[in-house]
């Protein structure tokens, strides 16, 4: 599926996030989270084999996300005031591939922001996985009733 198909079957399924503030013409800062997974009764719609939008408070982000302890590691959780001024972007994708995600750049465009990712994972014949990206940016990033692409590099 290239971008522009991609873009107009998550418009007509309704998968566009909308926010409010001005977006700057250059490179948006962000930070990624991996310590979270997605909640058991979070699914796609039907038909669909993923789901993105826009977390802007802590209570969205708890509908869909839960911490992970991961032992031996140094996990980075989002704080209820981490919503204060930033915005989580995020995109799940069910599969038998359990997805490792890498965000090459956030920037805006005419429509919002564009999220550009890569991806690498080695699929499962026996499991299915629910793989996310989430990405913080700060709400001020946020274009005025915009929306939000994940483009996939190399794709």
């Amino acid at each position: 599926m290239n971008r522009r198909e991609f873009i107009a079957s998550a418009i007509a399924l309704g998968m566009t996030a909308s926010v409010l503030a001005d977006a700057p013409s250059a490179a948006i800062p962000f930070e990624t989270f991996k310590s979270y997974f997605v909640l058991n009764t979070i699914h796609p719609e039907k038909g669909q084999n993923c789901k993105f939008g826009i977390c802007t408070t802590h209570e969205q982000f708890e509908a869909l996300f839960h911490p992970a302890a991961v032992m031996f590691s140094r996990q980075k959780f989002i704080s209820p005031d981490y919503f204060n001024d930033h915005a989580i972007l995020y995109w799940i994708e069910w599969g038998n591939t359990p997805w490792n995600y890498t965000v090459e750049l956030v920037e805006p465009d005419k429509n919002g922001l564009v999220v550009q990712y890569t991806r690498e994972g080695v699929p499962s014949e026996s499991a299915f996985f629910s793989p996310h990206l989430l990405v913080g940016v700060e709400k001020t990033a946020l274009a005025n009733g915009g929306e939000v692409t994940f483009q996939r590099k190399g794709k």
